[in-house]
């Protein structure tokens, strides 16, 4: 009986302290819960006037901010009313297509207001394809507008402007997107997917960023900024700005594999919007001088187009001080440049006063530069600044009926003994030749006192057979040529409009 009573007072004791444990453990849980409650009151102190800013500029900006859905009639007789959507691209959301046949019979983006009256900024590709009635607008507020006016579109940029009735809208202010650093806060605004109104935030990951658009035109012009705001399908044509609500993008394209948004963004830069836009909105036009010329950065990329080891290597043999300035690839026949004597292989260092470091340098002063007016350009041959007077022209839809000299790959020259050199043809290219649904290479340069050159090859001519076997692309050209320059035998090749010509 005595054990049992010692038994009951241990266990009331063991009892007693496991319950005195477990208040201690349960009181500091809540004085540290109690303790990290403060801080976060404190930190909030510090992160308010961030996240009050952030609120203020979406409430800033969404007003002027719009959705745009476009749908085919079934009464339009346009070829691409029975096209169905397209997948996502590489870089574009679905209804991203140059060519109106691809156009799908729906689609979705954004728009940003830019003018009282109503006039509304977006990407071209947002609207290409579709006629006026075409287009609904929706504003901030959930009005819907279907009379919609096309003032203007430019391919070139992606850049459109629509009209809607009505006075009395908020316009968006445009900033300067040439003080935007890498690094800074910028809030993107848009339909993705149609969820009208959606607000997403990031930074600027880079700027300058080329390459962006996945299809040729004779003049594009490209100045990206890249970000990691959020930027779905729809948002196509909706702003980006910074934190002082200012335009400085528009949200144009992505980079995905999955179709969807995967931390990899690009918005047109906002001047070039603004340049466009302003040209639109006073003549519907686009009006721009041009050169003429293909041109790329002095970078590893072009070694490798010209066959050399690496960028290095481009500075010795073309005698440059630095990695700078813009290099000539090609020269299209009558156009200001080749008026001026600017050759394939020339670096332009400097236009009207101003140094040109890169390609998006040479696009800012030819933008710029104004349409019949002589300007000054300084290029460096084989280490040798010239001076060039040139007569800026304005810049033509196409480049119909003109050919061009391209520069050639510099460690490849004994494989050239015809004195050839050739060029995939290209859809643009093409059509721009009226070669139209040909198939064969695009003769770019012929050498003076060559084989080619001999037979009256002349550049702009289209190659369609090297022998009996036909050709489609500049590899197979050179396998098969190869197999007669190899054995030094004669070769007959199949020139359109010439007939057969032998190489000898």
């Amino acid at each position: 009986m005595k054990c049992v009573k010692i038994l009951i007072l241990w266990w009331i004791v063991i009892s007693s302290l496991f319950f005195l444990r477990c208040r201690l453990v349960s009181a500091t849980r809540n004085v540290e819960i109690d303790r990290l409650r403060q801080e976060l009151l404190e930190l909030e102190k510090a992160t308010k006037p961030l996240i009050q800013t952030f609120r203020k500029v979406s409430q800033l900006v969404s007003p002027s901010v719009v959705s745009l859905s476009t749908e085919k009639k079934e009464s339009s007789k346009s070829s691409s009313t029975d096209a169905e959507p397209s997948p996502p691209s590489q870089n574009f959301p679905p209804n991203r297509d140059s060519h109106a046949e691809n156009v799908p019979k729906k689609g979705l983006g954004s728009g940003i207001i830019i003018d009282e009256r109503g006039y509304i900024l977006t990407n071209n590709h947002v609207i290409s394809g579709f006629s006026e009635e075409e287009i609904t607008v929706v504003t901030y507020n959930g009005e819907q507008y279907k009379h919609i006016k096309l003032v203007g579109a430019d391919p070139n940029t992606d850049i459109a402007v629509i009209k809607i009735e009505g006075e009395d809208f908020l316009p968006v202010e445009f900033g300067d997107s040439e003080e935007v650093q890498v690094g800074e806060w910028v809030i993107a605004i848009g339909s993705p997917f149609g969820y009208q109104q959606t607000v997403s935030t990031g930074i600027i990951s880079a700027k300058g960023r080329t390459h962006v658009i996945p299809f040729e035109l004779p003049f594009i012009y490209e100045d990206f900024f890249q970000t990691d705001a959020a930027i779905n399908p729809g948002n196509s044509g909706g702003p980006l700005v910074n934190l002082r609500g200012e335009l400085i993008g528009i949200n144009t394209a992505i980079a995905t594999r999955s179709g969807g948004f995967q931390g990899v963004g690009f918005a047109i830069s906002a001047s070039i919007a603004k340049e466009t836009v302003e040209n639109i909105m006073a003549t519907g036009v686009v009006v721009r001088g041009y050169l003429g010329v293909g041109t790329h950065d002095v970078n590893d990329e072009l070694a490798g187009v010209l066959g050399l080891k690496d960028k290095k290597e481009i500075v010795r043999r073309f005698g440059l001080t630095a990695e700078k300035g813009a290099f000539v690839l090609e020269v299209w026949s009558d156009t200001p440049a080749s008026k001026a004597g600017i050759s394939p292989g020339d670096i332009i260092s400097e236009i009207g006063g101003k140094r040109i470091e890169n390609t998006i340098d040479l696009q800012h002063a030819i933008r710029r530069a104004k349409v019949d007016a002589k300007v000054i350009v300084k290029v460096l041959r084989n280490g040798v600044e010239s001076v060039c007077e040139v007569m800026v022209e304005r810049q033509p839809q196409d480049l119909a009926g003109k050919t061009y000299v391209a520069i050639r790959k510099l460690d490849e020259s004994a494989k050239f003994s015809s004195g050839l050199v050739v060029n995939d043809l290209s859809p643009e290219i093409a059509k721009s030749l009226g070669f139209e649904g040909e198939r064969g290479v695009l003769v770019v340069d012929v050498e003076i006192d060559s084989p080619a050159d001999r037979a009256g090859i002349l550049p702009g001519d289209l190659i369609t057979k090297v022998g009996t076997k036909e050709v489609s692309s500049v590899l197979e050209f050179m396998t098969l040529m190869d197999e007669f320059i190899e054995t030094n035998r004669p070769v007959s090749i199949f020139v359109k409009n010439k007939g057969f010509v032998t190489l000898k």
